[in-house]
This record gives C-alpha cells, sequence and structure tokens, in this order.
C-alpha cells in the first residue's frame, strides 16, 4: 500500500475500535432500545446496537475526509448524488463500503440474554463477567471467531479493493486483510485507552498471520470439497441457488451446507485455519445477498496466501441465464450489469455502474469464493462457464 492508503486504513481500524467501544460503553438496556435512526427494520425505528456502531464509524471517516465516500444501508442515499460517473478507475474517489453491524439479529438474542439481571450494566462489563465466546457457542453456533458478530470496512481506490478491516464484537478481535498480508490481533479491555492508537503496524507486528490451507493440506475427500457455506434463509435464495446447478439436481444439496444463515462479511474466514477444528468447508457463496455482505470477502481473496506462498482463494461470479430478483434487484449479474470490468489489459472494480440504483448498498452478486485447489467445485464453475474474477480486484 502507498503511504496514504495505510493511514486510510489506521483511521478504518480506530473507527471499528471506536464503534466497538461505545458499544461496550452502553448499558444492554441502551443497545436493545429502538430509536429513530435511519431507515430501521421495524416501524420507522432501529436498535441501539445497529445504531451506536455506525454513527461511531461514520462519524469517524467524516471527521478524516468529508469527501470520502461511506456507504451503509442507512447512509447510501445521502451519497448517491456524489457517486462517480465516470467509469475510468483513476477518476472515481475513496470509497468506504462498510457493514457496521452483522448478525445483529442474534446478537439482540445474545444482548437481551446477557442483560437480563441487570439492564443498566455496560455491556463491556457483562462481558468479562462470563465467557462470551462459549455462551455465544451454545446460544448459536462455533467457532465464535467467525460467526459472532462484526463490524466491516472495505476501501476501494481506483478501482482497485485496497484493504478490509473485520472486527468481532463479542470477540474483541481485529482482522486485517491488506497487501501486507491477513492478520488477527486480540484488543485488549474495553477501558483500556491504548486501543484507541492502535495502527496496522502494529497489528502486523504484533498480530497473528492467518493461513488459508489448501485442501490438499487438509487432506479433504471430494465430497468434502463439496460443502459450502451460504444464505439459504429467506425466500428467492433456494431457488437462486438450484437454477446455479453447483449440484446435480439429483444431489440433496443440503447435505453439504454447513451453515445456511452465515455471517457476511467474515465469511471467507470459514477457509481460514480457524474453521480447521470445525468441520470441513470446500467453498463459500455469496447467493444474490447485498453488496455489504461480500465486497469485504474481496480483499482476503486478493492477499490470502496458502502454504505454498501462492493465491490461496478464487473468485468466480455467477451469472444465471435467467436470474431472480429481490426487491427488484438482480441476485445474478452477467456482463452488461457487473462491477468486475475492463478495459483493454486491466480488470478492476467499475463502481460508477452503481449510480444507476436508487440505493446502491442494495445491489447484489452471486459469487462463489473457493480453495485455490478446489478441483471439485472448479471444474463445474468452468463448465458452466462462470466467469473467474479473482484478479478483478
Amino acid at each position: 500500500m502507498q503511504g496514504i492508503e495505510r493511514i486510510y486504513c489506521d483511521v478504518c481500524i480506530n473507527a471499528l475500535i471506536g464503534a466497538w467501544r461505545e458499544l461496550m460503553e452502553a448499558s444492554g438496556g441502551e443497545t436493545l432500545r429502538k430509536v429513530p435512526y435511519g431507515k430501521g427494520d421495524t416501524l420507522g425505528a432501529t436498535l441501539g446496537l445497529d445504531a451506536i456502531p455506525e454513527i461511531t464509524i461514520a462519524g469517524r471517516i467524516k471527521e478524516f475526509d468529508q469527501h470520502a465516500i461511506f456507504i451503509t444501508e442507512e447512509l447510501d442515499s445521502q451519497v448517491q448524488r456524489r457517486w462517480p460517473t465516470d467509469s475510468d478507475p483513476i477518476k472515481q474517489p475513496l470509497m468506504f463500503f462498510c457493514d457496521p453491524t452483522d448478525r445483529s439479529i442474534q446478537l439482540e438474542k445474545f444482548f437481551d440474554k446477557l442483560s437480563k439481571e441487570d439492564p443498566a450494566a455496560k455491556v463491556g462489563q457483562l462481558l468479562a463477567a462470563c465467557e462470551p465466546e462459549k455462551l455465544w457457542e451454545e446460544m448459536f453456533e462455533a467457532p465464535a471467531s467467525i460467526t459472532a458478530p462484526t463490524g466491516a470496512i472495505t476501501c476501494v481506490r481506483k478501482g482497485e479493493v485496497v484493504f478490509s478491516v473485520v472486527l468481532g464484537y463479542i470477540t474483541g478481535v481485529v482482522y486485517v486483510a491488506s497487501d501486507a498480508g491477513i492478520f488477527s490481533y486480540k484488543l485488549k479491555s474495553f477501558s483500556d485507552n491504548s486501543n484507541e492508537t492502535l495502527s496496522l503496524t502494529e497489528i502486523i507486528r504484533k498480530g497473528r498471520a492467518l493461513g488459508f490451507p489448501s485442501c490438499r493440506l487438509l487432506g479433504f475427500s471430494p465430497d468434502e470439497c463439496r460443502r459450502f457455506v451460504t444464505f439459504l434463509g429467506k425466500t428467492g435464495y433456494r431457488e437462486n441457488l438450484n437454477d446455479s446447478e453447483l449440484f446435480p439436481k439429483e444431489v440433496k444439496v443440503d447435505d453439504y451446507v454447513h451453515h445456511r444463515e452465515p455471517p457476511g462479511p467474515p465469511r471467507t474466514l470459514y477457509l481460514s485455519e480457524l474453521q480447521s477444528e470445525h468441520g470441513p468447508v470446500g467453498f463459500i457463496l455469496c447467493n444474490g445477498e447485498k453488496i455489504g455482505e461480500w465486497m469485504h470477502w474481496l480483499a482476503f481473496v486478493k492477499y490470502a496466501k496458502n502454504e505454498d506462498g501462492g493465491q490461496a482463494l478464487r473468485a468466480f461470479e455467477i451469472s444465471l441465464e435467467r436470474p431472480w430478483t429481490k426487491y427488484g434487484m438482480l441476485m445474478s449479474t452477467s456482463l452488461p450489469y457487473s462491477i468486475f470490468a475492463r478495459s483493454g489489459e486491466r480488470a478492476y472494480l467499475d463502481i460508477s455502474r452503481l449510480r444507476n440504483f436508487e440505493r446502491p448498498s442494495q445491489f447484489r452478486c452471486m459469487m462463489a469464493v473457493v480453495r485455490h485447489d478446489n478441483e471439485r467445485i472448479i471444474h463445474v464453475l468452468q463448465q458452466h462457464q462462470y466467469r473467474e474474477v479473482t484478479h478483478y480486484f
């Protein structure tokens, strides 16, 4: 990364830590209270656990650069009028894609249980008084390092993904994917002010490098290579998956689904060593989900290395001949609608294409991310001529 890009990364790390700290400083009752912020999901209101992180992150990003385009589901309509119109990536502004609180439905249930006896207590104190990861796994699923709620920011500059930062709100772990590699770092207590000065340099120096092992190293069987993680929780997603023909009609797809309502931004971590003791996963799938769920994967695909130092992950865009729609948005995109663009020899992200949408954050895609040597799935993707986009970002 260039020097200015490292500063951008430090700002995003700081913004997510600020969001995490504000959540920890809030009472359980405050995080569960409905407030009239943003578009809301129920009766024009949203929960504090959604509003607190987003307000904090947006405030810190804008304080650093008021001209940067900051995209969340709540704020995308405000920046749409400033959206880049030129497809030339060199002329496109600095953009931050953000999912302030992923898995908020589960987080609401978790905070409700955590604060039942004392709604006035700080969330951070309640977490410190128990084993939060164990509690999370008892209520939902393991490992908490992947499945627990997160906040995430991805930076796109001049048509390229520069980095992604993902922070686990319950685990207190930061994951950073950049050209230096992919690292995790455990934050100190929420009341420790030194968290506020954490930088990318310190994460690289004191954190843990994350590996993304190959199918060969893990000893996966052909059937284990077919095991995957995707979202199947609502109407339309099952049909979308079936039409992709990733599995023959005579095969029971559910036999291979590891998780059907997984997290969004940290989903690539299912392909990391963090998943190794929790069952085989050969690939992950974005099943027509919104851009805030999968944009953060791209930096992990770009920078993940296998045990030989080579490209650990590969990404394929899936285009259906008769695509399904969700709230009027295509769930899979063909070449003319895709943001994975090419001009001559250069491949890049054409973010300007999202200007045509009233709500850019609602843009959807279907994409498979596979281990680099998962031949069992790669040959299926290539048979259907699904386009590999590994080097487009």
